[in-house]
């Protein structure tokens, strides 16, 4: 479920205009017309031999020449309607996600709902 008041004050460009929806997923509201242009890191590459998560490594990979990287992939990118590639070039709007989450905690042997996958990763 969704709430519209607290999605619109949440807004990172309120003058740009309104929030009506989500992506079919969620992950993702921003204006009408917008796409959605998400990396993802694949959570498993970062798993160390002894089944800890390399933080540092998984951490770097959202660096400056990282977001770089995929902003000029999407000036490359072929969007199905003029007025989604135009806003996608205006706004930038970019985005890094975790893949394969379940899989990490899968072969680390922790559920979901246990207290250690829902505990915060130690500091670096």
């Amino acid at each position: 479920m969704q709430y519209d008041t607290t999605i619109n004050d949440w807004h990172t460009c309120p003058e740009s205009g309104r929030i009506n929806a989500s992506n079919p997923c969620s992950e993702y509201m921003f204006l009408d017309d917008t796409a959605c242009n998400l990396a993802s890191l694949n959570l498993m590459r970062f798993r160390n031999a002894d089944g800890s998560l390399d933080v540092e490594r998984a951490g770097a990979c959202d660096a400056p020449v990282d977001r770089r990287a995929r902003d000029l992939g999407d000036d490359g990118a072929v969007l199905r309607r003029a007025t989604i590639a135009e806003l996608s070039y205006r706004y930038r709007t970019l985005g890094l996600g975790y893949a394969n989450l379940g899989g990490l905690l899968m072969a680390s042997g922790l559920g979901y709902d246990s207290a250690r996958a829902a505990a915060p990763s130690p500091a670096p």
